[in-house]
């Protein structure tokens, strides 16, 4: 199994790299906030300086290593899609679904050991440069040096590392028990109830549902309680996640209202976008999966720091920590935006034999990278609705314990910069990638 996933690592260097993006903005969140967490626990550090030193980096460590782990699922399912006929091969040759799991998580716990001296290099920086922030701000004393040890940060990368081989198994694990013969019936499936991916749904309900309470709770907070902010941030990225998992409803949704306002007599890239959504869905899935946890997370998280910005004084810790959260909320977003573009050159390249085929049928290639966009603009569209939506349900709450007025959840800054930025990656993307596929097809 060595040998196989060392030649097929070879041989799929863009699967490789992106999943290595992905890993390597990652490592370097992680080992951050551990090289912060270290600092907050050496003894060099001041006393009255340990609780946050600690705090803070658990929250936002918290948080990334599960953006992490959704993060290469997504990226490593997609990119598996497009070696299907290479894994049924394998399992013609008398590999079983588990060595064609342990081949991938393999060649994927290789890419992340690549980068993990780069990852912890910069992830010590990352500390150093959060640990000097925290300094001319004054939150902490000046004698609570940067000493980050070696022991945490090494761990931080062996947490990413075992996050992305759990990511491997759990992502290919549906291709590697699919069935090697593509006219053989699938596997029976066992029941799971009258209504498939009721699971699914009722896991989304209860990660939304815990998030909204995990919001809920800094009602019965004092406003000036740093809790209510560590009880926010991590209740915005269970409802993110929670509505990710709701990406096929949200597909329906989307392919529903396109088919109920489409005027009688449309244009063919219209016609046949909307064929493809309601046909294979699967298909603009990571988009809406990565793009919807994108703006609930930046949006969520700018809107916080927005509301702080608003009613907190000079020497507030509030107003301390503000640099510092748009410091972490700037790397989320740059470690999303890079999963997205992953999935989207994924997904994309992948129609090359569809896009050929539309052009022995007469279609030209403008009108097939209309459809294109037209497509991922439906996806865009449902997905920045339904992010928008989540981060305003969970900053509700926050707003109204700090300031009393609930529209403060809705200022228009925070949803407009995290949209554009999001249209902006996801159709300047589908742009670049598909104009060069369509064209090679």
């Amino acid at each position: 199994m060595i040998k196989i996933a060392m030649r097929s690592f070879a041989h799929h260097r863009a699967a490789a790299i992106a999943t290595g993006l992905v890993t390597l903005v990652g490592t370097i969140l992680v080992t951050g906030m551990m090289s912060l967490l270290g600092t907050g626990l050496a003894e060099s550090t001041v006393a009255a300086d340990r609780a946050f030193l600690v705090q803070f980096p658990l929250i936002m460590g918290g948080w990334a290593v599960a953006i992490v782990l959704f993060a290469m699922v997504s990226t490593i399912s997609v990119a598996l899609t497009g070696r299907a006929g290479e894994i049924a091969g394998i399992r013609l040759i008398g590999a079983s679904p588990r060595q064609v799991q342990q081949m991938l998580a393999i060649e994927t716990a290789a890419i992340s050991a690549i980068t993990a001296l780069p990852g912890l290099a910069t992830g010590y920086i990352v500390g150093w440069i959060v640990t000097q922030s925290i300094h001319s701000a004054g939150l902490t004393d000046a004698a609570s040096v940067f000493a980050p040890g070696l022991l945490l940060p090494i761990l931080g990368v062996l947490i990413v590392l075992a996050t992305s081989v759990l990511a491997a198994w759990i992502g290919s694990r549906s291709l590697a028990h699919r069935s090697p013969v593509a006219d053989a019936p699938p596997p029976p499936r066992r029941r799971t109830g009258r209504h498939p991916g009721r699971r699914r749904r009722i896991t989304a309900a209860i990660m939304i549902a815990a998030g909204l309470a995990s919001s809920a709770a800094v009602l019965a907070m004092d406003p000036t309680d740093v809790l209510t902010t560590a009880m926010t941030g991590p209740g915005c990225v269970l409802v993110a996640v929670g509505m990710c998992v709701l990406a096929p409803e949200l597909v329906a949704a989307a392919n529903t209202t396109l088919n109920a306002f489409r005027p009688a007599h449309t244009t063919a890239p219209s016609h046949l976008a909307a064929i493809n959504l309601s046909a294979a869905p699967d298909r603009v899935r990571p988009t809406v999966t990565f793009l919807t946890l994108f703006v609930s997370v930046a949006a969520g998280t700018l809107s916080m720091q927005g509301i702080e910005n608003s009613v907190g004084t000079a020497n507030s810790t509030a107003q301390v920590l503000a640099s510092i959260n748009y410091f972490v909320v700037a790397l989320i977003a740059a470690f999303m935006a890079i999963a997205l573009t992953n999935n989207l050159v994924a997904s994309i390249t992948q129609r090359r034999a569809e896009f050929a085929v539309m052009s022995l049928i007469g279609s030209t290639g403008a009108q097939t990278q209309r459809m294109l966009v037209r497509e991922i603009g439906a996806a865009t569209a449902i997905s920045t609705i339904a992010g928008s939506i989540g981060a305003f349900v969970t900053v509700l709450p926050f707003a109204i314990v700090k300031t009393g007025n609930p529209l403060q959840a809705a200022a228009p800054l925070p949803y407009a910069v995290t949209i554009v930025i999001g249209i902006g990656v996801t159709l300047g993307v589908t742009s670049l990638v598909g104009r060069r596929a369509i064209r090679t097809a």
